[in-house]
């Protein structure tokens, strides 16, 4: 599904590529312009030739690779990224996948301020609810930039860890058995500084990836007041894409 949005994205972004030819009875040909000299203007629309005479041609918008540029300054983007948690054996899945999407608007120049939503698989299933920051160092359609998440682990299932809850007895002469408990999964908090690159392919589209590092917090909680606290330091590795 996300491959199959990707492409018709991709497919709708090509749309804005294309010259307009302004005709004085009112029409509109959308293509490729072929020919524009002092007798005559071809263009090329879905496969077909168009040719005017300049007298019927009210006016031409060319499309240029200039327009690339102001697409990167747009006020508002949304981006959908996907990639692994890497670098801890204390998780039974050692790089747990993680997919994330989030709306961003323009505060000031390059600075964009966001919110989103994700899964990730990790002991359990979570729902990170994250603000995002972003600071693009060019307005271009190519560049570097910095991105801070901060947010909480939502749990979507019940913990997949076991506890063993000791009975205390004050003699020493006895021994008593111990007992196995479900862990109830309580979230956390989570921190990704990330630092990366994007590029925009055409007005509305653009990719990008990155690498940060990830510090995210589980807590449990159990029979008798028992409590667990795990804590997480990873290396996040994504790609994705952006579009508006």
């Amino acid at each position: 599904m996300l491959l199959s949005a990707l492409f018709l994205i991709s497919a709708f972004a090509q749309t804005g590529k294309k010259d307009h030819v302004f005709l004085k009875s009112g029409g509109v040909i959308k293509g490729h312009l072929i020919t524009h000299d002092a007798e005559i203007v071809k263009i090329n629309s879905a496969g077909n030739e168009w040719v005017f005479k300049n007298e019927e041609v009210d006016s031409i918008s060319k499309y240029s690779k200039l327009k690339k540029v102001e697409s990167s300054s747009q006020n508002y983007f949304f981006d959908t990224s996907m990639g692994f948690l890497v670098g801890n054996s204390r998780n039974i899945q050692p790089a747990p996948f993680s997919f994330m999407s989030s709306l961003n608007v323009k505060i000031i120049r390059n600075l964009y301020l966001g919110a989103g939503i994700g899964a990730e698989f990790l002991e359990e299933t979570y729902m990170p609810a994250f603000g995002q920051i972003q600071w693009r160092f060019r307005d271009t359609k190519t560049t570097p930039f910095f991105n801070l998440q901060l947010g909480y682990q939502v749990p979507l299932e019940d913990g997949n860890r076991n506890s063993v809850i000791p009975y205390n007895y004050s003699s020493s002469y006895y021994s008593y058995p111990q007992t196995n408990s479900q862990l109830t999964s309580e979230g956390g908090y989570l921190i990704n500084p990330s630092i990366g690159f994007q590029r925009f392919s055409s007005d509305n589209f653009a990719w990008f990836f990155a690498f940060g590092y990830r510090y995210h917090q589980l807590n449990y909680s159990g029979e008798n007041g028992y409590k667990l606290e795990t804590n997480y330091s990873r290396l996040s590795l994504k790609v994705g894409f952006i579009f508006n």
